[in-house]
């Protein structure tokens, strides 16, 4: 993309208005995402740039409002599924996860750096039941995982320490009035906060709401879609403090 384009773009977004954007000029599959334009408390800080290789690979190239880069990051495919994931920075060392796949076609190994960290997650009937993640061959921690026996759905998430210590966990509930909930306690069952998964009646995630123990929204996501389901807009208040993404599409 142009540059000088896309400065001019900042320009024109500095309202903050979806009908103000301009529409992709370049080449893509239609219905993907070529650019997302980001925002901190209302004023513009950078935008994304998305490139697509045949379903091979996926890269994402992140500005800041001055049109310098500042990472990219490429993801490759193999039958559909994610095999590498690279970071790369102009002045620093890239990043590099390596994802393995199972008999069952289900991740079950993924390898961090130059094999330095490492997941491992275990099956069982199908179903995920441990991740261990390890550092420099020491388990470092661990993650179990249990589901109802009525639909199989997950119920719980424990957080273990390498010494078998639990640290926290998190019980998941799912509604039939569009709505799903996780629940975050500590060790000792104490209640953290609860976080609230919303959707449309079309199955498309309208909000996500954190309520703390004491029962304050801390945190907010809200999620506007096109007439063809295309999410156009995602805005987010942390603690008073706003930020949202812009979405474009070839």
């Amino acid at each position: 993309m142009n540059r000088l384009i896309a400065l001019l773009f900042f320009a024109l977004l500095s309202a903050c208005q979806t009908d103000l954007l301009l529409p992709c000029e370049e080449e893509g599959p239609v219905g993907n995402i070529c650019r997302e334009y980001l925002y901190s408390g209302g004023s513009a800080i950078g935008f994304l740039e998305y490139e697509y290789d045949a379903q091979a690979s996926i890269t994402s190239r992140i500005f800041d409002q001055q049109s310098n880069l500042i990472k990219t990051i490429i993801e490759r495919f193999e039958n559909g599924k994610t095999t590498v994931i690279a970071e790369q920075y102009p002045d620093v060392p890239s990043k590099v996860q390596t994802w393995h796949y199972n008999e069952i076609d289900s991740l079950f190994l993924i390898y961090y750096g130059f094999n330095d960290s490492t997941l491992e997650i275990t099956f069982e009937n199908e179903k995920r039941i441990r991740e261990d993640y390890f550092h420099s061959d020491s388990l470092d921690r661990w993650v179990a995982y249990r589901y109802y026996e009525d639909d199989g759905k997950l119920y719980r998430k424990s957080f273990f320490s390498a010494q078998d210590s639990m640290l926290h966990y998190e019980n998941y509930q799912y509604f039939s009035t569009g709505q799903n909930r996780i629940s975050y306690y500590t060790s000792d069952h104490q209640l953290i906060g609860k976080r609230v998964f919303r959707f449309s009646q079309l199955g498309l995630i309208t909000s996500i709401e954190f309520t703390n123990a004491q029962g304050a929204v801390t945190d907010r996501t809200d999620y506007i879609y096109d007439s063809a389901g295309k999410l156009t807009e995602q805005s987010r208040l942390v603690f008073n403090q706003s930020s949202k993404s812009v979405y474009l599409y070839y």
